[in-house]
């Protein structure tokens, strides 16, 4: 949870500068600050210029995107000033600049609470437990005046996991019924419905239910799964020619011990084992 310090003025002793200016630490000799050095408002008032939405809330995620730090709080999206990850506050209290900050609110007939994103062509895919968005804008630029949100399609999401990208398509972990199922987004739009199918259909009695760390090789067409504290991780392998789904397989590894973390890194699988207290 954050909360917004007394709006400051231009001095640069002003008593919310001297907070952070104290809150720092040192490597090798060298002070560094230990948090951002976040901007405060130096213009306008709590109506003309209003202090981001995600002050005293909680934060579920964040991002980059467009060259701006992204926020993601309850239903709210809210961004930085472009190339300034530390400014929510406008630079003009009487006029719109397009690189002020962004604060966007989802609607829906249902509770929506925005966990996760990821970056596609079309913008910013929005996750909530239910439900999928877009973060777009039909414009060139991204500002305050074009920015909007779209419902794209109503899926359901496991907010425990993170969306991962497959290449030109988006997948996401669904957990809610017995066991888990693995969905692929494609064709996805500023408008529209994209197409969603389940990958998982082959071993959807298989797969465990507490899948949560998914990792993938764009190159190599894989997609390993695993839960932690279990000792198998699930795979689904993929070949594509083009637009068309050629051939896909999945399998599964027996570990020697409980997955605590995996992760591919430059065509290299590793992975994190716990073998009685030892981690491997």
């Amino acid at each position: 949870m954050i909360r917004r310090p007394p709006r400051s003025t231009l001095s640069s002793s002003s008593a919310a500068s001297d907070v952070y200016k104290r809150q720092t630490y040192s490597i090798g000799g060298v002070t560094q600050p230990a948090v951002p050095q976040w901007d405060d408002a130096i213009v306008g008032d709590d109506v003309t210029n209003p202090e981001p939405s995600f002050i005293g809330k909680s934060i579920n995620k964040m991002l980059f995107f467009r060259n701006r730090l992204v926020v993601l709080s309850r239903n709210n999206v809210i961004t930085s000033k472009t190339n300034d990850f530390f400014n929510f506050f406008s630079t003009s209290a009487m006029t719109e600049t397009s690189s002020d900050p962004i604060d966007l609110q989802a609607s829906s007939t249902f509770p929506t609470t925005i966990f996760d994103g990821i970056e596609v062509n079309a913008g910013l895919l929005l996750f909530s437990s239910n439900q999928q968005f877009m973060f777009t804008t039909d414009s060139d630029a991204l500002t305050p005046t074009t920015a909007k949100i779209n419902y794209l399609s109503s899926y359901n999401y496991n907010p425990k996991t993170v969306p991962f990208s497959m290449g030109v398509t988006s997948g996401f972990i669904n957990s809610t019924g017995k066991n888990s199922r693995i969905f692929e987004m494609a064709d996805i739009k500023r408008e529209g419905e994209p197409t969603v199918l389940e990958q998982s259909k082959l071993v959807s009695k298989k797969l465990p239910i507490d899948l949560t760390i998914p990792t993938t090789s764009r190159e190599n067409s894989l997609l390993l799964l695993g839960a932690k504290n279990y000792n198998e991780v699930w795979g689904f392998r993929y070949y594509s020619d083009g637009e068309k789904r050629v051939q896909s397989a999945w399998f599964r590894w027996s570990l020697s011990g409980d997955l605590v973390h995996h992760v591919i890194l430059d065509d290299v699988y590793y992975l994190v084992v716990k073998l009685s207290l030892i981690h491997i």
